[in-house]
């Protein structure tokens, strides 16, 4: 009967073994440390009673491995294995609890975290954005690009090319190890954060990865510094100035009565105006053009009369022809309101001129914060606020404000407004000539489009 071993003397003069393995196979040469035969043969023979291999002679850590074992190890470098025989070993090792995941090559998984991150983020083409869509949510180009800015800048460079599948908990936690990181506000650390652990999250929801690593991640405490604003008295003297601008004095306008964003008041159209109110429909941005509101809802704010017929003389002398289409305040092409930038530039030139301290600290978006903070002085009910102002912050104030009767809400404004703001553009509740407005603005757009065939004949 045939050995289940091999053994032969090498030149040092020491006796080596083969081990027969269960599958026939044989072992590597493993030295029995003997240079006697029957002394080797008996160290061999006990390795075979055991079952067991020592990783090599005389090793300190005096570590065996299973004859069995070697036989698995020895088919797995040898086998041809199928992409269902590899996933069912994955399987087993994580049954086991010996490895959390595993990444197949050639598989969603091994896509590189900067190409999975990109994809994610590009606003056109991203399966987040569609998805998001999809189901109601409301996204921006900018913001999207916003996202793909900080993570290209402040988180790929460490993890580029490692596969999505790879990415753990703590090389979403480096972040905030990272020194040109750790000097950027809370605010900003988080978004940083976010633009991150969002395409982590979507991963793992849909089978990209199996690694939870966006759980437990603890955003920076942060406290928003206190924007800037004018006080009634302040903005009374802004509007009581002599303007460079009509059409900017009443964007301002109407950003002081009514609490409206920039890109909201700049999308407005002459079909948006009403006998006592604006319908907020849109948003206005450069990046993406005409869209729905911030929110995703549409809303309705109260105006006095005379801002009313101002905003209907600017919009009859829209030159485009687009008739209740055509923007209010409108641009130099029919499909661009002016930029809201202009806005602000003669706000803050005004302010200059009042002998306003620091101009450049007052943001158009001061007077919505000025138009929430003196309502909610005067107005105790959040659910009326939040009628005008489009905010969505709690869920339940939400779901109670989706019961609150419009029209109750719009009369507590419209008392408040009138009340408090009106007399700080000088209006009174008379309602305006509006064929006087109509005159001055026409003027002004005359003395626009003038300027702008001078400056083209310049250039020419």
């Amino acid at each position: 009967m045939a050995k289940p071993y091999l053994l032969f003397k090498m030149p040092s003069g020491i006796w080596y073994a083969r081990i027969q393995l269960p599958d026939g196979t044989h072992s590597n040469n493993r030295s029995t440390g003997c240079r006697d035969r029957n002394a080797a043969e008996r160290v061999v023979m006990e390795w075979i009673v055991n079952n067991k291999l020592p990783n090599r002679i005389n090793s300190a850590d005096d570590k065996q491995v299973g004859l069995d074992k070697i036989t698995v190890l020895n088919s797995l470098r040898t086998l041809d294995l199928e992409r269902e025989d590899i996933q069912n070993i994955i399987k087993i090792l994580k049954e086991r609890n010996l490895i959390h995941s595993a990444v197949m090559m050639a598989s969603p998984e091994s896509k590189p975290i900067d190409e999975y991150i990109k994809e994610f983020w590009a606003f056109e083409t991203s399966p987040y954005v569609k998805e998001k869509k999809l189901k109601g949510g409301s996204i921006h180009r900018d913001y999207c690009e916003a996202m793909l800015m900080r993570a290209t800048k402040y988180w790929l460079p460490s993890v580029a090319g490692k596969p999505v599948g790879c990415i753990t908990h703590d090389d979403v936690t480096a972040l905030f190890e990272d020194e040109e990181v750790l000097k950027l506000a809370p605010k900003t650390i988080n978004s940083v954060v976010s633009s991150v652990t969002i395409p982590l999250k979507w991963a793992f929801f849909h089978n990209l990865t199996e690694i939870n690593c966006f759980d437990g991640i603890m955003k920076c405490s942060q406290k928003s510094k206190k924007r800037e604003i004018l006080t009634l008295e302040q903005a009374a003297a802004v509007f009581a100035a002599d303007w460079d601008n009509e059409t900017a004095k009443l964007a301002n306008a109407v950003a002081f009565y009514t609490g409206m964003r920039a890109g909201e008041i700049a999308a407005l159209r002459f079909e948006d105006i009403g006998v006592d109110r604006l319908y907020v429909r849109h948003s206005w941005r450069n990046s993406e053009g005409l869209k729905e509101c911030k929110n995703g809802e549409e809303r309705e704010v109260l105006i006095p009369p005379q801002i009313r017929d101002m905003l209907i003389a600017e919009a009859k002398a829209n030159p485009w022809g687009q008739k209740m289409k055509g923007f209010i305040f409108w641009g130099l092409t029919p499909d661009h309101p002016t930029d809201p930038k202009n806005w602000l530039k003669f706000l803050r030139r005004v302010l200059e001129n009042i002998g306003y301290s620091d101009p450049d600290k007052i943001t158009f978006h001061a007077w919505r914060h000025l138009w929430c903070s003196r309502m909610s002085d005067e107005i105790a009910d959040k659910r009326v606020l939040m009628t005008s102002s489009g905010h969505k912050t709690e869920a339940m104030l939400d779901h109670y404000a989706a019961h609150m009767e419009q029209e109750k809400a719009l009369e507590k404004l419209r008392s408040t407004e009138e009340r408090l703001l009106l007399p700080i553009l000088g209006f009174d509740k008379e309602e305006s000539k509006i064929q006087d407005i109509e005159a001055k603005i026409i003027s002004e757009n005359e003395k626009k489009k003038d300027d702008n065939n001078t400056n083209k004949e310049d250039c020419e």
